[in-house]
């Protein structure tokens, strides 16, 4: 990367620290405020946020049907380990991707570094940059924990007071409520902060920094007219907010947005093809994930 795009990266990177302290707002906590603290600091070890992943992830997965094409889930998994390698949490969460097989156009990422994105999302992606810009905003999610600490704050962790209970049916309510949180949503913070930061991943790995703008604006262009967008829409902030906010982020910094690799073809031919292979990928020394890295698996 050049002197200008590493200058250009720490200017993303104030924006989106200044960016994120100005959602904080001064609360004078309550009782039950003070409860709800008392539920957010119980300690959840990465072991048993993967537990809590895995149970989440399997709800998803189970509304949908894995997608079972081995080179499609190789491919998206090559560039998810790419992403992830700029992880805050790399080495300490084993990151897995999964493709679900619907028209419908979402991607969630639960606790432990699972993250699943539809078919439809990637019928809508024209190169391997937005496929990598969705993926980062996925792996952002759970670096910055936003799922579990909203099951921190659920009433399911009430009566817990350390790991050794989550367990059994505390587990299943806990996957339970996940589940129900992704399909519902995050809050409109949570999904900006993952968008500022998901950028700053896909520019350090090597893509254009606007992957997942060019995805949010072709999504807002079409999400009136096109019912497989519902669920999207209904899951997340408005595009036009989305879009606004990282415009404003990539004005602020000094990045070139045209740098890095953006792959078209090469997204094309992997998605599009029933047996793409993964020479060329590794000829661009895109990193390879292990073999059991495809899609939910028990920790």
């Amino acid at each position: 990367m050049s002197a200008r795009g590493r200058l250009g990266l720490v200017a993303l990177a104030a924006a989106v620290l200044s960016a994120c302290s100005s959602l904080q707002q001064l609360e004078i906590p309550t009782l039950e405020g003070l409860a709800r603290i008392g539920q957010q600091a119980l300690p959840i070890d990465p072991v048993k946020e993967r537990e809590i992943g895995f149970g989440i992830a399997a709800t998803v997965a189970g509304r949908y049907r894995l997608v079972q094409n081995e080179p499609l889930i190789h491919y998206v998994n090559l560039v998810g380990q790419a992403i992830a390698q700029q992880s805050a949490r790399a080495g300490e969460v084993d990151f897995r991707f999964g493709v679900l097989d619907t028209d419908d156009v979402n991607a969630w990422a639960a606790p432990g570094g699972y993250v699943l994105l539809t078919r439809g999302a990637l019928a809508r992606m024209d190169s391997e940059a937005e496929l990598a810009g969705v993926l980062a905003h996925e792996i952002a999610h759970v670096d910055e924990t936003h799922v579990l600490d909203e099951i921190r704050r659920s009433s399911v962790l009430a009566d817990a007071r350390d790991e050794a209970q989550l367990t059994g049916f505390i587990m299943d309510r806990l996957a339970e409520a996940g589940g129900s949180l992704l399909f519902t949503g995050l809050s409109r913070e949570d999904e900006l902060e993952a968008d500022s930061l998901g950028a700053i991943y896909a520019a350090a790995s090597g893509y254009r920094p606007d992957g997942l703008l060019r995805f949010l604006e072709r999504l807002d262009e079409e999400a009136a007219a096109d019912s497989s967008l519902r669920e999207w829409t209904a899951t997340h902030p408005s595009e036009s907010d989305r879009v606004e906010a990282l415009r404003r982020q990539f004005a602020a910094s000094d990045l070139d947005l045209t740098s890095g690799r953006d792959l078209p073809e090469r997204f094309r031919a992997a998605v599009h093809s029933t047996d793409p292979g993964p020479a060329e990928a590794e000829r661009t020394g895109t990193p390879r994930p292990r073999p059991d890295k495809q899609g939910p698996r028990r920790p």
